[in-house]
């Protein structure tokens, strides 16, 4: 007879369980993203479906992994065309047939968390938040959004009937388990739900400290609106400090406009190159509110002060005046005054480190295993 662990009410058997990895897209470099691939770490012999890859925009962890997409797949180019397909990666996720896996493993904001359990299964979904379309729409800007103005009439006209469909089918998941403790408190105010907290994974090891400090700020993060670049753009325009924008996104032609000669655009980059410019930068400046925010922890792991907003995940991973400081208001006077009071501080690069350690991936594969493998 085989050795069973009870989970909940369902049994899983430990020595034969067959696991799935199910992920939204892997169509860019996000944290969400780098989780499934720590996922698949995790569990190196479970397939990965997603609703589209594009191997070229994302990690080349994937690239020797067996990935299977939805039909629709195949025609997607790009993350914007991508997103304006929503209906038709739900449609495909619950059309998905996972029978023969005794455990699903969904890394979701909005589409893969749909998929059907099969009989005597489980799902353990790590959700990265509530679906921010449906639930937090106010944190985009008109350029952020994929869809025109009609469709967005049509969507909010229908949005009661979307947020009771979301409702329904994540409370058909078995467990959910998110990024941070704030996150927890909005899907318990959105599904009524409790979440396990496994803070993402961040390879610490991966990153250096550097013994040169070079005179810039850095801000690192999809050009998106809710991520408010254009707040450190403005703010390093006044005050005339050297700034350094690492990323791409919607908002990426509006927000050189803004800019002064105090800005630099760099893009996409290269891992290495970011982990330089974590090591050398002065510090970087992480002024939007994110889920967990993977940005803090890394520029944390490199020995680079965090200059936050006091909000969102932040505030469970930057220690203020040890690894940081924080300002309470997306505003250019209280932005600017953090700056001053920043640059009073002389923080040193090995504590800064050793706060980030407590995100390392080798303690998220520990704590994600644990769900579903007996203790060692």
């Amino acid at each position: 007879m085989k050795d069973s662990k009870s989970f909940g009410n369902i049994e899983i058997l430990e020595k034969s369980t067959k696991i799935v990895i199910v992920q939204d897209a892997l169509v860019v470099t996000g944290g969400a993203e780098r989780l499934t691939a720590a996922l698949s770490q995790a569990f190196p012999d479970a397939p990965i479906y997603t609703s589209a890859f594009l191997p070229e925009n994302t990690f080349k962890y994937f690239k020797s992994k067996e990935i299977h997409t939805l039909p629709g797949g195949k025609f997607i180019h790009n993350e914007r065309q991508f997103k304006r397909l929503f209906p038709l990666w739900f449609l495909g996720f619950r059309h998905l047939d996972l029978s023969g896996y005794d455990v699903i493993i969904s890394s979701s904001t909005y589409a893969a968390k749909y998929v059907k359990t099969p009989p005597g299964a489980i799902h353990i979904c790590y959700i990265h938040s509530p679906f921010r379309f449906l639930w937090k729409r106010e944190s985009y800007s008109t350029e952020s959004l994929p869809y025109k103005k009609i469709a967005i009439r049509l969507i909010d006209w229908m949005l009661p009937s979307l947020q009771k469909i979301d409702r329904y089918y994540t409370n058909q998941i078995t467990q959910l388990v998110t990024n941070s403790q704030n996150m927890a408190k909005f899907i318990q105010k959105v599904y009524q739900r409790d979440a396990l907290v496994i803070y993402p994974p961040v390879n610490i090891n991966k990153y250096r400290l550097s013994s040169e400090k070079k005179d810039y700020y850095l801000f690192v993060g999809r050009l998106l609106s809710y991520k408010r670049a254009d707040l450190v753009i403005q703010v390093c325009k006044q005050m005339k400090r050297k700034l350094i924008i690492v990323g791409t996104g919607p908002e990426f032609e509006s927000l050189k406009k803004l800019a002064g000669n105090e800005t630099t655009f760099l893009g996409t980059i290269s891992d290495d190159d970011l982990k330089k410019l974590y090591s050398e930068a002065r510090g970087v400046i992480f002024p939007g509110v994110d889920d967990f925010g993977l940005v803090p922890v890394e520029a944390q792991a490199s020995g680079c002060p965090v200059i936050a907003f006091c909000a969102g995940g932040a505030l469970e991973t930057v220690i203020e005046n040890q690894t940081g400081v924080f300002f309470k208001a997306q505003t250019v006077d209280d932005l600017s005054a953090a700056i001053e009071q920043f640059e009073h501080i002389q923080f040193d690069p090995n504590i800064i480190r050793q706060n980030a350690m407590r995100f390392d991936t080798s303690i998220f594969i520990k704590n994600i295993k644990s769900l579903i493998a007996p203790s060692s």
